[in-house]
């Protein structure tokens, strides 16, 4: 009856008169995923407000009102567009989609709508009733109608739906096989119904035919042995079907090169798949697809395609199977010459490889590629014995294990480390290892060159000590093969035996020479390392606090009494103390006496000394109780002499009848300190000035009475002499002794009562 097929004799000359089985749009599964991620089960609930009524008998309306209806078309889509606000950008987005395709095909648009409703109506359990279309917002004098339809419309399971979507996709992309695999998946009599499916599998069909056509030719002229004519068989078909295994496969078993051909495709390993570069002889506006054959893979398994231009930069294979031989074919889109590359095992290689060599020792880092189950690494040495160092680690730096052992070279990397080596050349090579079909597979490899140097011994031990000469006598341990050089470091100084280049050592200490005889400036406190030095090479070795006190300046020793003397000297600036060291001249340690500045300037300094010669030397007390201190040299330090001293005394003269004879000078020479040895003083006896003058403080007070030379005193030690008195007939006048001459500074002289010093 007439009225009762959907859209039998209505609507635009494109109307349908059955319901699509294949929505037929080009990546229809991106737009269903756009629509479902707003929440909506068909694309008419974005084209009418929520709870309106559309149409789709002849076209997509909008009902808005009995006898009321707006045609959505491309403008109407713009409207809806422009209508929704900034928040809704995935509506949006999907909006201007809907638009395009309905102005490249006004049909396009309602047939996908009336795809997804006859799902929605196939899938619901109610689906034979117009209230379940009704629901799904189709106007009620259209809902019956929908339903009819949809009951004589196939139904697809869901891999017939996927089929079904991705025919067009496939069609397109020019997957001739694929898509003859999707159409084979299809019910039988789909398209009866939808003449744009029928068109579509018909002129599928006719490629097939075509196809397969050209391979049986292909497969003749191979079995003939012309091979030229087998591979331009084979290369038709694969431009007609470029997914078609066998066409693929027989042009790369068939192809040889001839003379004018741009070359091979040039395919290299890389972390995370291969990277494909056009020869240079290809033209570099063509237009390539690129597929990816795979060794021992069945004949029928599909081809895939690896997307992307193949343009001036390299395209990269990221599905590249590790572990497997696989080979690129380039097909040309204007017909000319295919491009196939070389056989080539998908095994990348270790990238930024680096080799250091230290003490007896060499270490190599790396970076793994993804998807390696290993690295496998090997040491050739200068004889030419190779050594499997073992398997890397990335948990820590590790210690060699006998000749060689495995650690981490850093975060993110690996490393092996080989200690124990001898000097000389020796090649590292490191080949990842990966799963493949039937066993284990191993790359090519990366090897790198490194030479292992000579090393000097570390320095183990550095101590110091103070010289009696002043200065300090460093001794140490080690540092055999190398010269010794002792440094201060600017900063922290690196751990003992740490591999360091010559180049980055602080210049040698100018006060320490090549014997360890270390000389500081005064005021010096430093730490010195000792560091083993070969060529360009150095190890860090220990190090010693050491200071070098600052010289007190003025320092002068005056004996006072037998066994002590008075010290004094200019208060060096900024010291809280002083130290002054007694050492005797004989030999034994040195006395040290602390001053404190305080002390020192209210009351000054006495200190027993001996009789014996002494040495005495005063510094700045050390600022640090841990350093040693080095002995001062220069100002600071007095040479005293042994105690000496030249006692005399006036005797009264021998009582001569009435009256009593001269006065007697008697001279002595005392030594407790030991042998006076030369240089002993003259002893004068002064008179006051005019005789009866003041008592004599200074030898050009008065007038000479009597000399004693030190000559006579160290023969005799004793003399004496006649003391006249003077002038003569004159009263009593007072004397004094004084020593001139030779070592009068340091001689003491003992002196009587000054009331006893009186001739009469």
């Amino acid at each position: 009856m007439a009225g009762t097929e959907f859209g039998h004799a209505l609507g635009r000359s494109r109307a349908l008169s059955g319901l699509p089985a294949a929505p037929l749009e080009a990546r229809y599964g991106e737009l269903a995923s756009a629509q479902q991620a707003l929440g909506l089960r068909h694309l008419g609930e974005l084209l009418v407000p929520a709870g309106g009524r559309f149409r789709v008998l002849d076209g997509i309306f909008a009902v808005e009102g009995p006898g009321r209806r707006r045609h959505v078309g491309a403008e109407a889509l713009q409207g809806l567009r422009a209508a929704r606000g900034d928040a809704e950008d995935g509506a949006r987005a999907l909006l201007d989609r809907l638009a395009g395709i309905q102005e490249r095909d006004p049909a396009a648009l309602r047939r996908i709508l009336l795809y997804q409703l006859v799902r929605l109506l196939h899938d619901h359990p109610r689906g034979d009733l117009p209230d379940t279309a009704a629901g799904f917002g189709v106007d009620p004098d259209e809902a019956a109608a929908l339903v009819h339809a949809a009951a004589a419309s196939p139904r697809l399971d869901p891999a017939q739906r996927a089929a079904a979507e991705g025919l067009e996709d496939a069609w397109l992309a020019g997957r001739v096989r694929a898509a003859a695999r999707s159409a084979a998946v299809l019910p039988r009599g789909a398209a009866g119904g939808d003449p744009l499916l029928a068109g579509r599998l018909a002129a599928l069909a006719e490629r097939v035919r075509a196809a397969d056509a050209l391979l049986d030719e292909a497969r003749a002229h191979e079995d003939r042995q012309d091979r030229e004519r087998a591979a331009a068989a084979y290369g038709r078909a694969a431009r007609l079907a470029w997914d078609c295994p066998r066409a693929v496969r027989g042009l790369v078993r068939t192809h040889r090169p001839a003379e004018g051909d741009p070359g091979p495709l040039e395919a290299r390993p890389i972390p995370g798949g291969v990277a494909l570069s056009r020869p240079p002889g290809a033209d570099p506006d063509g237009i390539w697809r690129v597929v990816r054959l795979t060794r021992r893979e069945p004949v029928a398994t599909p081809l895939p395609e690896v997307p992307g231009p193949l343009g001036a930069g390299p395209l990269t294979d990221g599905r590249a199977p590790l572990g497997r031989e696989v080979r690129y074919v380039a097909l040309p889109g204007d017909g000319g010459t295919p491009l196939i590359s070389a056989p080539l095992l998908v095994a990348p290689e270790v990238t930024e490889l680096r080799l250091t060599d230290g003490r007896a020792r060499i270490e190599a880092a790396w970076l793994r590629p993804p998807g390696a189950t290993g690295v496998r690494v090997t040491l050739t040495d200068p004889e030419g014995r190779t050594t499997d160092l073992g398997a890397p680690s990335a948990a820590g730096p590790a210690g060699s294990a006998g000749p060689a052992g495995a650690g981490a070279a850093g975060s993110g990397r690996e490393g092996v480390r080989a200690g124990g080596l001898e000097p000389g050349g020796y090649v590292v090579r490191v080949r990842c290892r990966y799963a493949g079909v039937g066993g284990e597979v191993v790359s090519g490899g990366v090897e790198a060159a490194v030479t292992v140097h000579p090393w000097p011994e570390p320095v183990v031990g550095l101590r110091a000590a103070a010289r009696g000469a002043g200065g300090l006598e460093l001794r140490w341990t080690g540092g055999a093969g190398g010269d010794v050089r002792f440094v201060q470091w600017p900063g922290p100084a690196p751990a003992e035996g740490a591999e360091l280049p010559a180049s980055v050592l602080p210049a040698a200490l100018a006060w320490v020479d090549s014997a360890g005889i270390a000389q500081p400036p005064p005021g010096t406190l430093a730490t010195v390392s000792a560091v083993a030095v070969l060529g360009e090479r150095a190890l860090a070795g220990p190090g010693v606090a050491v200071e070098a006190p600052e010289a007190v300046c003025g320092l002068t020793v005056r004996r006072t009494s037998a066994g002590r003397a008075k010290v004094s000297f200019d208060w060096p600036d900024g010291a809280g103390r002083v130290t002054v060291a007694v050492t005797p001249e004989s030999g034994g340690e040195p006395v040290e006496h602390p001053v404190v500045r305080a002390v020192f300037l209210r009351e000054g300094l006495e200190l027993p000394v001996g009789p014996g010669a002494v040495r005495v030397t005063a510094y700045a007390a050390p600022r640090s109780a841990h350093a040693v201190a080095a002995a001062p040299q220069g100002a600071g330090q007095v040479a005293l002499p042994a105690d000496v001293a030249i006692a005399y005394r006036l005797l009264p003269g021998p009582r001569r009848m009435l009256r009593r004879g001269p006065a007697v000078l008697r001279v002595s020479l005392l030594s407790p300190g030991g042998d006076p040895g030369s240089g002993l003083p003259d002893f004068v006896l002064v008179s006051g000035a005019g005789g009866g003058g003041p008592r004599p403080h200074r030898p050009s007070d008065g007038a000479e009475l009597c000399r004693v030379t030190g000559a006579e005193l160290a023969v005799s030690g004793t003399v004496e002499r006649e003391i006249l008195p003077h002038p003569p007939g004159g009263g009593p006048y007072a004397v004094r002794g004084f020593l001139l001459g030779g070592r009068a500074a340091s001689v003491r002289l003992d002196e009587p009562s000054l009331t006893s010093l009186v001739v009469r």
